[in-house]
């Protein structure tokens, strides 16, 4: 009888192991859409509320250009773009702790979404928010001439999300007219103000 239940321990121990190593390869793909967060929308001007933070546009700005001040008050350095880059100013507060936003993307008409222009010359100008305080942030973002209509800035919780976490997104006021406007005549030179 113990030789019988030491062929029933093996074959179960390698049964066992086999099921470890298979669930150890399969890993779970959670589709993106079903760990949308809840999503609180406004528009430009207006102040945009999640249970965490707030977020209120007060302007956007289009340039072909962007120069970036110099640190000894000589002329700064000029970027130049093959698009528009779109400069959006916004007041930004914590609601409950302190809070650095996640993620902050442009979305256009279509749904596609850009990210913050990640050029290295450029400053990271908004950083952490504090609870109960409004404060500046400014988010640069470079796109085609032909994606600013119909565009909103998204600004979310936590770059790892989930489905009870907070997102804005604030529509910018940019119809069809106004979008072929701006990206005909965007502001040459942009100049970046330090604070």
């Amino acid at each position: 009888m113990s030789a019988a239940r030491k062929a029933v321990a093996a074959v179960l121990t390698a049964g066992l192991a086999a099921l470890t190593m298979w669930l150890y390869t399969v890993k779970p793909h959670i589709e993106d859409r079903l760990q949308d967060p809840l999503v609180s929308k406004g528009r430009i001007g207006a102040a945009v509320d999640t249970p965490d933070f707030s977020v209120k546009v007060a302007k956007v700005d289009v340039a072909s250009a962007i120069s970036k001040p110099s640190f000894l008050g000589t002329k700064g350095k000029v970027m130049k773009s093959l698009g528009l880059f779109v400069i959006v100013q916004a007041q930004i507060k914590s609601n409950k702790k302190p809070f650095t936003p996640g993620h902050v993307r442009l979305v256009t008409r279509g749904g596609v979404a850009y990210d913050e222009t990640g050029r290295a010359d450029l400053p990271d100008i908004s950083s952490g928010f504090q609870p109960m305080l409004w404060a500046p942030a400014t988010y640069i973002f470079e796109i085609p001439k032909d994606r600013l209509a119909g565009a909103r800035i998204v600004v979310g919780a936590a770059d790892l999300y989930n489905n009870l976490s907070g997102e804005t997104s604030i529509d910018l006021g940019i119809d069809g007219d106004r979008a072929a406007r701006l990206a005909a005549h965007p502001t040459p030179d942009y100049a970046l103000k330090t604070s």
